[in-house]
């Protein structure tokens, strides 16, 4: 599920962490970002989605050697 996420986030393989968060935060609805309730939810998909991009990263630079 948030793999899918991850690959429409419009973002490249060379591209930081911060970009990566802020492409997720504009995914999320503005209320989503803004409820003080559901901010453990939003730190677990901040985290899938750096850890999918972390993987990606990986793959190029191995297909790169």
């Amino acid at each position: 599920m948030t793999y899918g996420t991850y690959l429409r986030l419009d973002i490249t393989v060379h591209d930081g962490w911060r970009a990566v968060v802020r492409a997720a935060a504009k995914k999320l609805t503005p209320e989503a970002r803004r409820d003080p309730a559901m901010r453990e939810g939003r730190h677990r998909f901040y985290r899938q989605m750096l850890e999918h991009h972390r993987e990606a990263q990986e793959i190029v630079s191995y297909r790169r050697l």
